[in-house]
């Protein structure tokens, strides 16, 4: 719910659109206030806004959604910016509709299959809760520990004092990361960063949609690991994501350390409700 009263139609009229109107407010994820409205005759857009921050909050969303654009289908940007103290960014709004999850893991993998020298991105996001260091690196052993799993680490254990007492299985995560041979020979690939059933959907045609991306350039078994954190992928997408891109030998075990930490950033985010959980991966490590 908007609380901050920022978001109106005078807010509206400031993002010069032709007769702004029919403003409302919809569900758009626990981050960003997130509205529908139309303008310059009958478009339809939709609006998110973060208060408190400029313009620059929405950099790595929009630079995402770009680099994803070259890949699979995407919502289109139309414009970020400030307005009355809030960032914003407003999209092209999708009408949608059902689809096949085969169609979905084949975009995924055609998605993975855009590659990189290095692991990171060219954009950062560093005035989130849970930021984003993505600045290039050559090793994803060192890129997932340092710029992922540390910064994330050090403020989970901010909010519980049960993790500083679990630290022999966290070093053991760490060293089991820095020794496992994929790892080594782990080749970039393009990440949507956030991949959980929330962040997908079919457009009127049945087409797969990617949206709310985090991009970087990484393992792609952390996409694949954070989708099966929470429901809402089915078998169909996994099936035909093997068909189209196979994952190699021992992934399973990969996958449960892309959802520790995905856990971890929920943790730090939302609070004690993912405490057990991960309590019960990590002292598996």
């Amino acid at each position: 719910m908007d609380t901050s009263g920022i978001v109106n139609q005078d807010f509206l009229s400031r993002l010069n659109l032709q007769q702004p109107h029919g403003l409302k407010q919809v569900t758009g994820g626990d981050i960003n206030l997130a509205y529908s409205f139309y303008a310059n005759g009958q478009h339809h857009y939709f609006l998110k806004v973060q208060p408190n921050q400029d313009r620059h909050f929405f950099d790595l969303e929009v630079a995402s959604l770009r680099a994803l654009g070259q890949e699979v289908a995407v919502p289109a940007v139309v414009k970020q910016g400030e307005c009355k103290g809030a960032g914003y960014l407003l999209l092209e709004w999708v009408n949608q509709g059902s689809g096949d999850q085969a169609d979905l893991g084949r975009a995924v993998a055609q998605l993975h299959r855009a590659h990189a020298q290095q692991f990171g991105f060219d954009c950062d996001q560093k005035t989130d809760l849970v930021p984003k260091d993505n600045h290039w690196q050559d090793s994803w052993a060192e890129f997932f520990i340092k710029q992922r799993l540390e910064p994330m680490m050090v403020a989970a254990r901010n909010r519980g004092f049960w993790l500083t007492q679990r630290g022999d299985h966290f070093e053991n995560l760490k060293a089991a990361i820095r020794q496992d041979d994929h790892v080594q020979a782990v080749q970039p690939s393009l990440l949507h960063g956030d991949l959980w059933a929330g962040n997908y959907l079919f457009d009127e045609t049945g087409q797969p949609l990617l949206i709310d991306p985090v991009a970087f350039y990484g393992d792609r078994e952390f996409d694949i690991a954070v989708s099966t954190v929470f429901p809402g992928f089915g078998s169909a997408f996994y099936q035909a994501y093997q068909e189209s891109y196979p994952l190699a030998p021992g992934y399973e075990e990969r996958l449960r350390w892309y959802a520790f930490y995905y856990l971890l950033m929920h943790y730090v985010r939302f609070g004690d409700i993912y405490a057990p959980r991960l309590n019960q991966l990590l002292i598996s490590f």
